[in-house]
Protein backbone atom coordinates (compact mmCIF):
# COMPACT_ATOMS: atom_id res chain seq x y z
CA UNK A 1 0.00 0.00 0.00
CA UNK A 2 1.69 3.07 -1.18
CA UNK A 3 2.18 5.72 0.86
CA UNK A 4 -0.99 8.32 -0.62
CA UNK A 5 -3.38 5.53 -0.10
CA UNK A 6 -2.48 4.46 3.56
CA UNK A 7 -2.72 8.28 4.71
CA UNK A 8 -6.41 8.07 2.97
CA UNK A 9 -7.27 4.77 4.53
CA UNK A 10 -5.93 5.96 7.59
CA UNK A 11 -7.76 9.59 7.46
CA UNK A 12 -11.59 7.46 6.82
CA UNK A 13 -10.86 4.88 9.37
CA UNK A 14 -10.41 7.78 12.17
CA UNK A 15 -13.18 9.36 10.80
CA UNK A 16 -15.77 7.01 11.26
CA UNK A 17 -13.62 6.21 14.60
CA UNK A 18 -14.83 9.79 15.52
CA UNK A 19 -18.35 9.26 14.67
CA UNK A 20 -19.02 5.78 16.29
CA UNK A 21 -17.41 6.64 19.46
CA UNK A 22 -18.53 9.70 19.87
CA UNK A 23 -22.43 8.91 18.92
CA UNK A 24 -22.56 7.39 22.35
CA UNK A 25 -23.02 10.53 23.74
CA UNK A 26 -26.39 10.89 22.20
CA UNK A 27 -27.94 7.23 22.34
CA UNK A 28 -29.91 7.97 25.11
CA UNK A 29 -31.30 11.40 24.27
CA UNK A 30 -34.40 9.93 21.93
CA UNK A 31 -34.81 6.51 24.18
CA UNK A 32 -35.05 7.96 27.86
CA UNK A 33 -38.54 6.94 27.96
CA UNK A 34 -38.43 3.47 26.30
CA UNK A 35 -35.08 2.67 28.61
CA UNK A 36 -37.25 4.01 31.70
CA UNK A 37 -40.37 1.44 31.05
CA UNK A 38 -38.25 -1.72 30.39
CA UNK A 39 -36.22 -0.64 33.39
CA UNK A 40 -39.15 -0.25 35.17
CA UNK A 41 -37.43 3.49 36.37
CA UNK A 42 -37.97 7.19 35.60
CA UNK A 43 -36.90 8.89 33.25
CA UNK A 44 -35.00 11.30 35.44
CA UNK A 45 -32.82 8.08 35.83
CA UNK A 46 -31.65 7.41 32.61
CA UNK A 47 -30.90 11.12 32.28
CA UNK A 48 -28.70 10.94 35.14
CA UNK A 49 -27.32 8.06 33.16
CA UNK A 50 -26.48 10.51 30.28
CA UNK A 51 -25.01 12.82 32.47
CA UNK A 52 -22.90 10.37 34.34
CA UNK A 53 -21.55 9.02 31.08
CA UNK A 54 -20.57 12.71 29.84
CA UNK A 55 -18.99 13.63 32.85
CA UNK A 56 -16.93 9.96 33.24
CA UNK A 57 -15.74 10.46 29.59
CA UNK A 58 -14.25 14.15 30.28
CA UNK A 59 -12.68 12.29 33.02
CA UNK A 60 -11.15 10.16 30.95
CA UNK A 61 -10.04 12.77 28.61
CA UNK A 62 -7.55 14.07 31.21
CA UNK A 63 -6.77 10.54 32.25
CA UNK A 64 -5.67 9.09 29.20
CA UNK A 65 -3.55 11.47 27.61
CA UNK A 66 -0.65 11.23 29.64
CA UNK A 67 -1.13 7.50 30.05
CA UNK A 68 -0.10 7.66 26.10
CA UNK A 69 2.86 9.15 26.93
CA UNK A 70 4.09 6.58 28.45
CA UNK A 71 2.03 3.70 26.41
CA UNK A 72 2.05 4.98 23.30
CA UNK A 73 -0.79 6.67 21.43
CA UNK A 74 -1.33 3.73 18.60
CA UNK A 75 -1.80 1.47 21.94
CA UNK A 76 -4.57 3.82 23.70
CA UNK A 77 -6.24 4.53 20.74
CA UNK A 78 -6.35 0.60 19.63
CA UNK A 79 -6.69 -1.54 22.73
CA UNK A 80 -9.38 1.83 23.94
CA UNK A 81 -11.83 0.58 21.25
CA UNK A 82 -11.24 -3.03 22.71
CA UNK A 83 -12.29 -2.22 25.97
CA UNK A 84 -15.15 0.33 25.01
CA UNK A 85 -16.60 -2.77 22.85
CA UNK A 86 -17.01 -4.83 26.45
CA UNK A 87 -18.05 -1.85 28.49
CA UNK A 88 -20.99 -1.13 25.48
CA UNK A 89 -22.27 -4.45 25.46
CA UNK A 90 -22.58 -4.18 29.34
CA UNK A 91 -24.99 -1.50 29.13
CA UNK A 92 -27.10 -3.40 26.85
CA UNK A 93 -27.07 -5.75 29.58
CA UNK A 94 -28.42 -3.56 32.59
CA UNK A 95 -31.27 -4.71 34.08
CA UNK A 96 -31.93 -2.28 37.05
CA UNK A 97 -30.87 1.49 37.54
CA UNK A 98 -27.59 1.07 39.39
CA UNK A 99 -26.29 -0.77 36.85
CA UNK A 100 -27.38 1.38 34.46
CA UNK A 101 -25.32 4.04 35.82
CA UNK A 102 -22.29 1.81 36.49
CA UNK A 103 -22.13 0.62 33.03
CA UNK A 104 -22.52 4.07 31.31
CA UNK A 105 -20.41 5.09 33.37
CA UNK A 106 -17.66 2.79 32.99
CA UNK A 107 -18.51 3.27 29.05
CA UNK A 108 -17.61 6.92 29.26
CA UNK A 109 -14.72 6.71 30.63
CA UNK A 110 -13.43 4.08 27.93
CA UNK A 111 -14.60 5.66 25.45
CA UNK A 112 -12.68 8.51 25.94
CA UNK A 113 -9.79 7.13 25.10
CA UNK A 114 -10.02 8.08 21.34
CA UNK A 115 -10.63 11.84 21.74
CA UNK A 116 -8.13 12.47 24.10
CA UNK A 117 -5.13 11.22 22.30
CA UNK A 118 -6.44 11.71 18.44
CA UNK A 119 -5.41 15.20 18.35
CA UNK A 120 -2.07 14.60 19.64
CA UNK A 121 -1.78 11.81 17.25
CA UNK A 122 -2.55 13.72 14.50
CA UNK A 123 0.19 16.48 15.56
CA UNK A 124 3.19 13.40 16.20
CA UNK A 125 2.43 12.18 13.07
CA UNK A 126 1.30 14.68 9.88
CA UNK A 127 2.55 17.57 8.75
CA UNK A 128 0.64 20.89 9.27
CA UNK A 129 -1.42 20.39 5.60
CA UNK A 130 -2.08 16.81 6.35
CA UNK A 131 -2.86 17.31 10.11
CA UNK A 132 -5.08 20.43 9.87
CA UNK A 133 -7.35 18.29 7.06
CA UNK A 134 -7.57 15.58 9.77
CA UNK A 135 -8.80 17.48 12.95
CA UNK A 136 -11.55 18.99 10.30
CA UNK A 137 -12.74 15.63 9.61
CA UNK A 138 -12.68 14.67 13.40
CA UNK A 139 -14.67 17.41 14.19
CA UNK A 140 -16.71 16.77 11.49
CA UNK A 141 -17.39 13.04 12.45
CA UNK A 142 -18.38 14.25 16.26
CA UNK A 143 -20.41 16.48 14.71
CA UNK A 144 -22.13 14.28 12.68
CA UNK A 145 -22.07 12.00 15.87
CA UNK A 146 -25.07 14.43 17.11
CA UNK A 147 -27.10 13.67 14.32
CA UNK A 148 -26.08 9.82 13.63
CA UNK A 149 -26.17 8.75 17.24
CA UNK A 150 -29.53 9.98 17.90
CA UNK A 151 -31.49 8.25 14.77
CA UNK A 152 -29.80 5.28 15.10
CA UNK A 153 -30.52 4.88 18.64
CA UNK A 154 -34.51 5.65 17.08
CA UNK A 155 -34.23 3.32 14.65
CA UNK A 156 -32.65 0.50 16.05
CA UNK A 157 -34.86 0.88 19.31
CA UNK A 158 -37.87 0.97 17.25
CA UNK A 159 -36.72 -2.38 15.14
CA UNK A 160 -35.66 -4.67 18.04
CA UNK A 161 -35.11 -2.67 21.32
CA UNK A 162 -33.40 -0.43 23.49
CA UNK A 163 -30.36 -3.28 24.23
CA UNK A 164 -30.17 -3.53 20.33
CA UNK A 165 -28.62 0.03 19.94
CA UNK A 166 -25.96 -0.76 22.61
CA UNK A 167 -25.16 -4.19 20.72
CA UNK A 168 -24.97 -2.62 17.70
CA UNK A 169 -22.01 -0.08 18.93
CA UNK A 170 -20.17 -3.01 20.84
CA UNK A 171 -19.48 -4.89 17.58
CA UNK A 172 -18.88 -2.09 15.74
CA UNK A 173 -15.89 -0.90 18.31
CA UNK A 174 -14.81 -4.66 18.19
CA UNK A 175 -14.43 -4.75 14.56
CA UNK A 176 -12.86 -0.95 14.75
CA UNK A 177 -10.11 -2.42 16.93
CA UNK A 178 -9.16 -5.38 14.79
CA UNK A 179 -8.83 -2.79 11.48
CA UNK A 180 -7.13 0.08 13.25
CA UNK A 181 -4.55 -2.93 15.06
CA UNK A 182 -3.09 -3.59 11.82
CA UNK A 183 -3.98 -0.31 9.67
CA UNK A 184 -2.25 2.48 12.23
CA UNK A 185 1.06 3.41 12.63
CA UNK A 186 2.85 3.92 15.51
CA UNK A 187 3.61 7.52 16.29
CA UNK A 188 6.85 8.81 17.24
CA UNK A 189 7.84 8.32 21.31
CA UNK A 190 6.62 11.14 23.48
CA UNK A 191 9.06 13.25 25.55
CA UNK A 192 8.12 12.75 28.82
CA UNK A 193 7.15 15.98 31.08
CA UNK A 194 9.33 16.42 34.39
CA UNK A 195 6.05 19.19 35.68
CA UNK A 196 3.53 17.27 37.42
CA UNK A 197 0.22 17.50 35.28
CA UNK A 198 -1.83 19.35 37.57
CA UNK A 199 0.67 22.27 37.37
CA UNK A 200 0.84 22.24 33.76
CA UNK A 201 -3.20 22.25 33.54
CA UNK A 202 -3.54 25.17 36.26
CA UNK A 203 -0.93 26.85 34.23
CA UNK A 204 -2.71 26.80 30.85
CA UNK A 205 -5.89 28.05 33.11
CA UNK A 206 -3.81 30.89 34.36
CA UNK A 207 -3.23 31.76 30.39
CA UNK A 208 -6.38 34.90 29.78
CA UNK A 209 -6.67 34.01 25.48
CA UNK A 210 -6.76 29.66 26.48
CA UNK A 211 -9.26 30.44 29.27
CA UNK A 212 -11.22 32.33 27.26
CA UNK A 213 -11.53 29.77 24.64
CA UNK A 214 -12.45 27.39 27.37
CA UNK A 215 -15.37 29.75 28.43
CA UNK A 216 -16.37 29.38 24.54
CA UNK A 217 -15.98 25.43 24.60
CA UNK A 218 -17.81 24.60 27.82
CA UNK A 219 -21.01 25.90 26.04
CA UNK A 220 -20.75 24.75 22.36
CA UNK A 221 -21.58 20.57 22.59
CA UNK A 222 -23.71 21.35 25.38
CA UNK A 223 -25.63 23.46 23.30
CA UNK A 224 -25.90 20.87 20.68
CA UNK A 225 -27.55 17.97 23.62
CA UNK A 226 -29.65 20.72 25.14
CA UNK A 227 -30.80 21.88 21.69
CA UNK A 228 -32.20 17.97 21.06
CA UNK A 229 -33.33 17.06 24.34
CA UNK A 230 -35.40 20.02 24.76
CA UNK A 231 -36.80 19.50 21.34
CA UNK A 232 -37.13 15.87 21.18
CA UNK A 233 -38.92 16.08 24.78
CA UNK A 234 -41.35 19.46 23.69
CA UNK A 235 -41.91 18.92 19.92
CA UNK A 236 -45.54 18.23 19.43
CA UNK A 237 -46.11 16.35 16.05
CA UNK A 238 -44.75 12.74 15.37
CA UNK A 239 -41.69 11.31 15.58
CA UNK A 240 -41.15 10.78 11.70
CA UNK A 241 -41.73 14.63 11.99
CA UNK A 242 -38.76 14.86 14.80
CA UNK A 243 -36.86 12.07 13.31
CA UNK A 244 -36.42 14.19 9.91
CA UNK A 245 -35.50 17.42 12.59
CA UNK A 246 -32.84 15.99 13.67
CA UNK A 247 -31.48 14.41 10.23
CA UNK A 248 -31.45 17.54 8.77
CA UNK A 249 -28.57 18.62 10.67
CA UNK A 250 -26.07 16.09 9.19
CA UNK A 251 -26.52 18.94 6.29
CA UNK A 252 -24.62 21.52 8.62
CA UNK A 253 -22.18 19.67 9.51
CA UNK A 254 -20.49 19.92 6.52
CA UNK A 255 -19.82 22.97 6.67
CA UNK A 256 -16.67 22.38 9.18
CA UNK A 257 -15.43 21.35 5.74
CA UNK A 258 -15.03 24.84 5.22
CA UNK A 259 -13.33 26.02 8.39
CA UNK A 260 -10.12 26.02 7.33
CA UNK A 261 -10.87 28.33 4.07
CA UNK A 262 -12.50 30.80 5.93
CA UNK A 263 -9.27 31.18 8.66
CA UNK A 264 -7.57 31.63 6.02
CA UNK A 265 -9.14 34.25 4.75
CA UNK A 266 -10.93 35.97 7.51
CA UNK A 267 -9.10 34.63 10.21
CA UNK A 268 -9.74 32.39 13.28
CA UNK A 269 -11.80 35.33 15.44
CA UNK A 270 -14.08 36.47 12.68
CA UNK A 271 -14.59 32.82 12.03
CA UNK A 272 -15.64 31.80 15.37
CA UNK A 273 -17.79 35.08 16.07
CA UNK A 274 -19.55 34.33 12.72
CA UNK A 275 -20.61 30.84 13.50
CA UNK A 276 -21.71 32.21 16.90
CA UNK A 277 -23.71 34.86 15.16
CA UNK A 278 -25.71 31.90 12.76
CA UNK A 279 -26.32 30.42 16.19
CA UNK A 280 -27.69 33.47 17.68
CA UNK A 281 -30.05 34.09 14.42
CA UNK A 282 -31.27 30.64 14.12
CA UNK A 283 -31.91 30.17 17.84
CA UNK A 284 -33.76 33.60 17.60
CA UNK A 285 -35.76 32.16 14.59
CA UNK A 286 -36.91 29.51 15.81
CA UNK A 287 -38.69 31.36 18.43
CA UNK A 288 -41.21 32.40 15.46
CA UNK A 289 -41.16 29.77 13.33
CA UNK A 290 -41.77 26.69 15.04
CA UNK A 291 -43.45 24.46 12.11
CA UNK A 292 -41.71 22.00 10.90
CA UNK A 293 -40.27 23.52 7.88
CA UNK A 294 -39.19 26.01 10.23
CA UNK A 295 -37.10 23.77 12.45
CA UNK A 296 -35.52 21.81 9.97
CA UNK A 297 -34.02 24.87 8.34
CA UNK A 298 -33.04 26.68 11.61
CA UNK A 299 -31.83 23.43 12.84
CA UNK A 300 -29.41 22.87 9.58
CA UNK A 301 -28.15 26.76 10.36
CA UNK A 302 -27.47 25.94 14.12
CA UNK A 303 -25.49 22.92 13.47
CA UNK A 304 -23.75 24.61 10.70
CA UNK A 305 -22.81 27.33 13.41
CA UNK A 306 -21.16 24.64 15.75
CA UNK A 307 -19.30 23.28 12.71
CA UNK A 308 -17.69 26.64 11.99
CA UNK A 309 -17.66 26.77 16.15
CA UNK A 310 -15.40 23.98 17.67
CA UNK A 311 -13.00 23.30 15.01
CA UNK A 312 -12.00 26.92 15.22
CA UNK A 313 -11.63 27.02 18.88
CA UNK A 314 -9.55 23.83 18.71
CA UNK A 315 -7.29 25.95 16.41
CA UNK A 316 -7.03 28.85 18.40
CA UNK A 317 -5.95 26.80 21.49
CA UNK A 318 -3.61 24.91 19.52
CA UNK A 319 -2.00 28.46 18.56
CA UNK A 320 -2.04 29.72 21.91
CA UNK A 321 -1.02 26.57 23.38
CA UNK A 322 2.47 26.78 21.57
CA UNK A 323 4.97 23.94 23.28
CA UNK A 324 1.96 22.55 25.46
CA UNK A 325 -0.40 22.45 22.42
CA UNK A 326 -0.53 18.94 23.61
CA UNK A 327 -2.02 19.36 27.22
CA UNK A 328 -4.19 22.26 26.07
CA UNK A 329 -5.87 20.34 23.51
CA UNK A 330 -6.93 17.45 26.35
CA UNK A 331 -7.90 20.38 28.75
CA UNK A 332 -9.91 21.61 26.01
CA UNK A 333 -11.67 17.77 25.12
CA UNK A 334 -12.31 18.02 28.97
CA UNK A 335 -13.96 21.16 29.18
CA UNK A 336 -16.18 20.74 26.00
CA UNK A 337 -17.39 17.46 27.47
CA UNK A 338 -17.85 18.75 30.94
CA UNK A 339 -20.36 21.07 29.66
CA UNK A 340 -21.80 18.33 27.72
CA UNK A 341 -22.67 16.49 31.11
CA UNK A 342 -24.82 19.15 32.49
CA UNK A 343 -27.12 19.00 29.26
CA UNK A 344 -29.90 16.72 29.78
CA UNK A 345 -30.17 17.68 33.76
CA UNK A 346 -30.43 21.27 32.39
CA UNK A 347 -32.37 21.04 29.63
CA UNK A 348 -34.99 18.37 31.25
CA UNK A 349 -35.76 21.86 33.83
CA UNK A 350 -36.87 24.05 31.09
CA UNK A 351 -39.27 24.08 28.16
CA UNK A 352 -38.07 24.83 24.30
CA UNK A 353 -38.75 27.68 24.00
CA UNK A 354 -36.85 29.01 27.65
CA UNK A 355 -34.37 26.84 26.46
CA UNK A 356 -34.14 28.85 23.58
CA UNK A 357 -33.03 31.67 24.92
CA UNK A 358 -31.36 30.55 27.62
CA UNK A 359 -28.87 29.29 24.55
CA UNK A 360 -29.04 32.57 22.79
CA UNK A 361 -27.94 34.24 25.59
CA UNK A 362 -24.82 31.85 26.12
CA UNK A 363 -23.64 32.99 22.63
CA UNK A 364 -23.98 36.46 22.87
CA UNK A 365 -21.53 36.05 25.82
CA UNK A 366 -19.49 33.87 23.66
CA UNK A 367 -19.79 36.87 21.26
CA UNK A 368 -18.70 39.15 23.84
CA UNK A 369 -15.49 37.15 24.41
CA UNK A 370 -14.63 37.01 20.92
CA UNK A 371 -14.40 40.78 20.98
CA UNK A 372 -11.86 40.60 24.08
CA UNK A 373 -9.96 38.20 22.25
CA UNK A 374 -9.81 40.59 19.02
CA UNK A 375 -9.03 43.16 20.97
CA UNK A 376 -6.25 41.75 22.67
CA UNK A 377 -4.90 40.46 19.49
CA UNK A 378 -4.77 44.05 18.10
Amino acid sequence: MNSIVLIRTTFTLITIISILVASNIYTLIPIYDEVAVRLDISSSDVVIAGSLFTLFYAGGLLSFGPISDYMGRKNILVFGLLASAFTTLAVGVSTDVFSLWLTRSIQGFTLASFASVVFTYSFDLFPLKQRTLLVVLINTGFLIAGIFGQLISSVLTQLFSWNSVFFFFSICYLLLFAVAFFLLTDSPKPKKEHEPLLFEFLSLLKDSRLMKCYLVASTLLFSVIAFYDALGRFFPGPSNELFMIRTAGLIGASLSLLTGKLIGRIGEIKTLALGLVIGVISFVAMLFFNSVIGLTTLSICFISSISLAIPTVITLVGSYGGKRRSKALSLYSFILLIGASFAPTIAALFDFTYMLLGLTFLFIINLGICYRLHVEKN
